[in-house]
């Protein structure tokens, strides 16, 4: 009984909270740091930059 009480308590965020933790994440140093490490990365993200990924 109690794993099916906690399956339940499970939520999703708002759309708008995903989007702030993606801009502090983009911001972050280690964000900066993968990036550099990975040129192939930032190409990819600049690609998808202007997508709509979400339907």
């Amino acid at each position: 009984m109690m794993e099916f009480e906690r399956i339940n308590s499970l939520k999703m965020e708002t759309e708008d909270h995903y989007r702030k933790r993606a801009k502090s994440y983009r911001t972050s140093p280690e964000y900066g740091k993968m990036v550099s490490l990975y040129p192939i990365l930032e190409t990819s993200i600049q690609d998808c930059k202007d997508e709509n990924l979400v339907a």
